[in-house]
């Protein structure tokens, strides 16, 4: 009764709430309408009840139920407020009640006029304004404008920056999961300069540890693991993805090819092998033995994995829920997923046996050391080249072309054949990004031989405001090389530029008389090239046909243009300086001559010669054909029928092409993640209408913008969030914070994080200075309980390494889906069956009982101990210092000294009397008290939390 004569009240009295702010719908409304009446009036035709949709306007002569503006005519809301349990809504059995607030939010909403707006997700991000702030001094970059902005609003202050110790231990563990060696505190500390942070993130950014951090979250979201799952769960050679992986983050491979490559690499025009290689991405996947499982069935898994985890690490939706029926939730159709399940359903695979279902590659695996030892030579020789004084460019006049000179060509009766080294060279000047000019143009069936272009953005390595050129073999514009500049150019500025073509083997970019070292090179050189007669254009830029010009370029004929037939900069001629270049390519050569051992035989993907057809499996039944279906992106997305991907790599560039509003923003916000614990968006891997809606969603837009117009540069954007100022605030709570925001969304506060399995292991072997940093190599196998997998009842077992083997990073530990290293295990780490966007994290005894009894934790306290004993002669309080320093970098507080000396002299007491035995039966007692103290240390709240 009194809920009767509330609504009656309002219906009776509007004018009440007119005052009130309106409700939004994204903000508002719609997560209100996603928990509570979606599944019965939502996208799932199959579901919905009463032909009522609440997802979208009703038509016109439809509004019954929402008559915007008019509450007391709306079906929706009397049934809200109804006082009849079996007329209200939602109906009791859902156990979805609405809150007196919730039912009010929505009264207002039809007052105000019913207005639908599109999801958030689904919009393009546009750059935001950075926001005013009234602590000018507080932000260090964009992020911090933003945050504070929003403190503000809340009438709160940021924390403190982090005391120093705090600050080095941190970043350290966030960009390599490695914790500082006491000398590079000490360095730190002496560091006095204002930028001594900014060198110190630089450092760590240029190391292998970061990207060896970087790569455990992708090898997550890849499923990655040694063994194939199901029910035998055998093992299987795909450690070389993994390294993949890790060698494309340390050389800050752009996230759009990084993506290209792993969902398309073997499509790309002459793939390379490590294109090839990236490709093992969709083959991460669990695969059945196939001896004794419908085969078919067991190939539609692999589809349907592929498409999940691509929704998932993509697009950050739960694309699996419409495999069966249209989403109850998204605007996702089941048409949808197939059309999807269709560009990824012509991968050669049978689903009959893991060795014999898909197409594998032969990988040779490079000795230990070998590669660091080739990465040192190129340093030098980058260096090397560096100091060569600029070369004497060729003269040319003023024109962006020039002449012919010297030209090595034999006439054909519409084509120029050339073959051999030569040099294109040309003036640019621009001062914007001016559209690719290959993908714009048509230049299909055409013959074409060479194109300079500035700022492409339909190929992934045509980086804005970067030069690039295409060299190409005859007729087919896709067969050759691509070479990207690393800098930008449209600066306004004459810039002299050079293309070096070394038939068969290499393309070179200089420009202004410097080699670009760090140009980013697709594709494999011709061994000659087709030149049609035809105009070519330097720095131009079109849209559509070759007429339309949108942009001031240069033209000219064959006859108009510069080739040079030997290298512009002949460097090994070049004195004492060319002498060691010659002498340092020479290296190279021998390194790349060594034998190598190991091989190993790669799953990856290759597309069919013939397409398969794709139906829809009605509520999911393979074996149960809907209607056909064509590969195309999600209707959401509104991909216009001539720009739809018809395969994976066209749907692998639509994806990174700037232009999809979820890419960019899904991946900073697990970058976020991993430095905050969650992300600007909490739930990462569902950015649809159950997802959570972003705590600052101007920051996420702004960051997503930043990272595509930064060429999707990953170090960049890491760079960026571990020097504001919001990631350096202390992570110490006040009471006000406590009440207001304990869960720190508003990010007043550093979180503090607890580390992940991996880097709980990792810094122990560190301490204890046992760890082995080599990189790379076939999984290894640490100390493991005996008969582990045979108490599990599965194959196999576990053979010890030994050497240094024992001692690897754990990213290198052999990983068994059904039975995954029990420490990793309970520390949380994942089986990888499936996509893992964010860890489980929990807090029980097992825990403390692995950091306390786990073998190579107690041989890591052994060695840290023996460690403190050998550096630091006979002071208890000197070594506990020490051991402070090196588990949690500073040193401890008096009333932890007072504590750990009494513990130690209760222990060295107890030890002499018998009463305890050392870890090692021929310890020394020193080193079995101080054993026992640095297990202590490791196992301590603030070892194994990010501070």
């Amino acid at each position: 009764m009194k809920e009767y004569l509330s609504l009656a009240l309002l219906l009776t009295f509007p004018a009440i709430c007119h005052s009130r702010e309106p409700a939004d719908f994204n903000r508002d409304v719609r997560p209100i309408l996603a928990d509570h009446c979606y599944a019965c009036h939502g996208p799932d035709g199959n579901a919905r009840e009463a032909d009522l949709r609440l997802d979208r306007p009703q038509p016109a002569a439809d509004r019954v139920a929402i008559v915007p503006g008019k509450p007391e005519a709306s079906e929706l809301v009397r049934r809200i407020f109804h006082s009849d349990p079996e007329e209200r809504m939602p109906p009791a059995e859902l156990h979805k009640p609405l809150t007196p607030a919730e039912r009010e939010t929505l009264r207002r909403w039809v007052l105000a006029g019913a207005k639908y707006d599109r999801h958030w997700s689904f919009e393009l991000p546009q750059r935001p304004p950075l926001p005013e702030v009234m602590n000018r001094g507080w932000p260090r970059n964009a992020i911090d404008h933003f945050v504070l902005a929003r403190l503000e609003r809340e009438n709160l202050s940021p924390s403190p920056e982090a005391e120093r110790t705090t600050l080095i231990r941190r970043v350290a563990l966030d960009l390599t999961g490695l914790p500082p060696s006491m000398g590079e505190v000490d360095s730190f500390l002496r560091d006095t300069k204002g930028t001594a942070y900014e060198r110190l993130v630089e450092r760590l950014i240029s190391t292998t540890a970061y990207a060896e951090r970087r790569a455990q979250d992708w090898l997550d979201l890849a499923r990655y693991a040694d063994t194939r799952g199901f029910a035998d769960d055998g093992r299987r050679e795909i450690w070389p993805y993994r390294d993949w992986v890790i060698r494309a983050i340390d050389r800050n491979q752009p996230f759009d090819q990084f993506t290209i490559e792993q969902l398309a690499g073997d499509m790309l025009p002459n793939a390379s092998a490590e294109q090839r290689l990236a490709t093992a991405f969709h083959r991460n996947a669990p695969q059945a033995k196939g001896q004794t499982y419908p085969v078919e069935e067991y190939r539609i898994k692999g589809v349907v994995d592929r498409v999940n985890t691509t929704g998932r690490v993509w697009l950050g939706l739960t694309i699996s829920c419409a495999e069966c029926h249209d989403h109850k939730f998204d605007p996702i159709s089941q048409r949808d997923y197939y059309s999807l399940f269709a560009i990824f359903n012509n991968v050669e695979h049978s689903g009959a046996g893991f060795k014999q279902g898909g197409p594998h590659m032969d990988y040779q695996y490079v000795r230990p050391g070998q590669l660091e030892e080739r990465a040192r030579i190129e340093t030098e020789l980058i260096a090397a080249r560096k100091s060569l004084p600029p070369p004497q460019l060729p003269s040319g006049g003023e024109q962006l072309l020039g002449k012919w000179d010297r030209p090595e060509v034999v006439a054909d009766s519409e084509t120029f054949n050339l073959s051999g080294d030569f040099t294109i060279t040309a003036k640019i000047r621009t001062t914007q990004s001016v559209a690719d000019i290959v993908s714009k143009y048509d230049w299909r069936d055409k013959q074409r031989s060479y194109l300079f272009g500035i700022g492409g953005e339909g190929e992934p390595n045509h980086r804005p405001g970067h030069l690039f050129a295409w060299v190409s073999a005859r007729r087919d514009p896709f067969e050759g090389v691509t070479i990207s500049g690393s800098q930008q150019v449209n600066d306004g500025r004459e810039h002299q530029v050079a293309l070096v073509f070394d038939a068969g083997k290499s393309v070179r970019l200089f420009v202004d008389g410097s080699e670009d070292a760090s140009a980013v090179v697709v594709g494999q050189a011709p061994k000659s090239v087709a030149i049609a007669e035809r105009r070519l254009a330097i720095g131009g830029g079109y849209r559509g046909a070759l007429e339309a010009k949108n942009y001031r370029f240069a033209e000219g004929g064959l006859s108009d243009v510069r080739i040079y037939g030997r290298a512009m900069v002949d460097e090994e001629d070049r004195g004492e300086l060319g002498k060691m270049i010659s002498d340092l390519k020479a290296a190279i050569r021998r390194i790349e001559d060594q034998p190598v051992s190991l091989p190993a035989h790669v799953p990856v993907m290759r597309e069919q010669a013939q397409p398969r057809k794709t139906f829809i499996h009605v509520r999911g039944n393979f074996l149960k054909h809907g209607e056909q279906v064509s590969p195309a992106a999600p209707a959401l997305f509104a991909v216009a029928r001539s720009e739809q991907p018809v395969n994976r790599l066209e749907f692998a560039r639509w994806l990174v092409n700037g232009e999809n509003p979820l890419v960019a923003r899904v991946v900073v916000n697990r970058f976020w993640q991993s430095y905050f614990g969650y992300g600007l968006v909490r739930s990462v891997d569902d950015f649809g209408m159950q997802g959570a809606a972003p705590s600052h969603p101007d920051l996420l837009d702004w960051l997503a913008c930043e990272f595509v117009a930064s060429g999707w540069d990953m170090k960049r954007m890491h760079r960026l969030i571990v020097t504001s100022a919001t990631y350096r605030q202390s992570t110490r709570i006040t009471r006000e914070l406590q009440q207001r925001d304990s869960q720190n969304v508003l990010l007043a506060r550093m979180s503090r994080v607890r580390l992940p399995a991996e880097q709980i292991r990792d810094q122990a072997l560190a301490v204890g200075g046992l760890l082995v940093k080599q990189m790379g190599g076939p999984s290894v196998f640490p100390v493991h309980p005996k008969k582990y997998w045979q108490q599990r009842a599965l194959p196999g077992k576990w053979t010890e390494s030994t050497g240094d083997a024992l001692y690897r990073r754990t990213l290198y530990t052999y990983w068994r889906r059904m039975a995954l290293h029990p420490s990793l295990e309970l520390l949380n780490a994942p089986a990888r069956e499936t996509c893992v966007a964010r860890r489980d994290i929990s807090n029980v005894p097992t825990q403390a009982l692995v950091l306390l009894n786990d073998p190579i934790f107690g041989r890591a306290a052994t060695a840290m101990a023996e460690r403190l004993i050998r550096d630091v002669d006979g002071d208890d309080e000197a070594r506990l210092e020490y051991a402070f320093r090196l588990v949690l970098a500073r040193a401890p507080q008096a009333d932890e000294q007072a504590k750990f000396l009494a513990f130690v002299a209760h222990e060295r007491q107890a030890l002499s009397k018998n009463r305890r035995r050392p870890e090692k039966p021929n310890a020394s007692p020193p080193t079995a008290v101080w054993s026992l103290v640095c297990s202590v240390l490791l196992n301590l709240d603030e070892a194994i939390v990010r501070p």
